[in-house]
């Protein structure tokens, strides 16, 4: 960065601030940030911790080691205070200029020894955190760190971590080692779910899972009949999604499916329902579409929204019961409800829209301005109701949605006076046509007297 003096530094000491033990000095930290960051130019310095942050971590650079040294504190500064303050970082974040985030750089020019034990922390910060998802949430900067940091104390904390009673931090700490051994690997999801298989839930009985994918649907579902829920759901999580779907189809409609005690449609739906919800989701993404629709409405409606499959699919919606979709709808994300809504008509999506509660209405149809064109929903949906969806949104949704609604209504009055002049025109050429006709008629009788 050109643009950053060096000679500068000392001017920055406040920002070590942002780390202070004394939270009133903290806060007056962040509010010093939040003011100074109202411009997110990369080239102009800004006066905040953003300055040597971005300095250190740009991609081309004229420093020298000795100065990116100097300015390693800083950038170890943001990654300290994105772990021990998240909720005072994520009000500054928002207007944190592009590029300014030092994980890779740390690899690109190496780091101290200091730097490489918050690094430390900063991966294992990735296996612990969060839950509800057996997927490695690291990312793909986690695991680079994770490898240029590959040595006996980091695998020590994550073999640790390997043996913790949480399955979740389990499988990703596991699933880290094995990236480890595998430098060439890339993080991808079928990585994961092939590691998951071999290592993570080895499924032995009946069989391996790939021997188990390889037997036609209806002598697999053979196989599983009498499994219990947790079985089943193992079963299910260590196929690939398109055998377990064909499994899953045969238990119901299979040539066996009547003479085995094959699960029913509530058990086959709890097993799933159990699972990881993106492997639920990948399972049904392979089923027929009636099927998914049938085990959808058999599972409580939030785990049914958790695990729908992907917006593309709608036609789900549809072969439902209308009272179970729009229960499906309400459980989800204004977000996800949106994406579902906007592959429909626009007469049946404004036809689950209005049988929503009214507040989760508005987030949906404020969420739909996202990529779609919505004119042709609002023109559909009464007036009245969209002018009260209004009132419940947010100022600049609100702003948003009343723009295509004016914008509608212009299009529609525009449209109306045009054809009303059309047709007015019409009628004028008409009456024309017609006296000209009588004027002609009245002048030939003339002259054949």
């Amino acid at each position: 960065m050109g643009w950053f003096d060096l000679r500068t530094l000392p001017a920055y000491a406040w920002v070590f601030d942002l780390v202070s033990a004394d939270p009133a000095v903290r806060a007056a930290a962040v509010e010093r940030h939040v003011a100074l960051l109202w411009r997110r130019y990369e080239s102009h310095p800004t006066g905040t911790l953003a300055d040597p942050v971005a300095a250190y971590a740009a991609y081309t650079t004229d420093l020298t080691a000795g100065e990116l040294r100097a300015l390693e504190p800083y950038a170890l500064l943001f990654v300290q205070w994105r772990r021990q303050f998240p909720a005072e970082w994520r009000r500054v974040v928002p207007r944190w200029p592009r590029g300014c985030w030092p994980d890779g750089a740390f690899i690109r020019h190496g780091a101290s020894e200091r730097a490489r034990a918050v690094l430390e922390d900063l991966v294992l910060d990735a296996v612990h955190a969060g839950t509800g998802s057996h997927q490695p949430r690291s990312g793909r900067h986690s695991v680079q760190l994770a490898r240029f940091l590959d040595g006996p104390s980091l695998r020590d904390r994550v073999q640790t971590a390997a043996g913790s009673p949480d399955q979740t931090v389990r499988f990703r700490a596991g699933y880290l080692l094995w990236l480890l051994d595998h430098p060439h690997a890339n993080l991808r999801t079928r990585s994961w779910r092939r590691w998951r298989r071999a290592y993570g839930v080895p499924i032995t009985h009946p069989r391996p899972a790939a021997d188990l994918a390889a037997l036609p649907p209806a002598v697999a579902a053979a196989e599983l009949a009498g499994l219990d829920t947790p079985h089943l759901t193992a079963v299910f999580e260590a196929l690939e999604p398109a055998p377990a779907a064909r499994i899953a189809d045969a238990m119901l409609s299979g040539p066996l499916a009547a003479d085995l005690a094959m699960p029913d449609v509530a058990a086959l739906a709890g097993a799933i329902a159990a699972m990881d919800p993106r492997s639920a989701a990948w399972m049904f993404n392979a089923m027929p579409e009636p099927l998914a629709a049938r085990l959808l409405a058999a599972m409580p409606p939030a785990a049914a929204a958790d695990r729908f499959p992907r917006p593309k699919r709608a036609e789900i919606l549809l072969l439902m019961d209308f009272g179970d979709a729009v229960a499906r709808l309400a459980a989800m994300t204004p977000l996800r409800a949106a994406q579902h809504l906007k592959w429909r008509t626009p007469d049946a999506a404004a036809r689950f829209l209005t049988a929503l509660a009214p507040d989760a209405a508005a987030l949906v149809l404020a969420a739909l301005p996202s990529g779609w064109p919505n004119d042709d929903l609002v023109s559909v949906l009464p007036a009245g109701y969209v002018a009260d969806l209004l009132t419940r949104m947010p100022p600049r949704d609100r702003d948003h949605i009343r723009w295509v609604v004016e914008t509608q209504q212009f299009r529609t009055a525009t449209a109306h006076a045009i054809a009303s002049k059309a047709a007015a025109s019409e009628v004028a050429a008409s009456a024309g046509a017609a006296g000209a006709s009588g004027q002609a008629g009245a002048e030939a009788r003339n002259v054949l007297r």
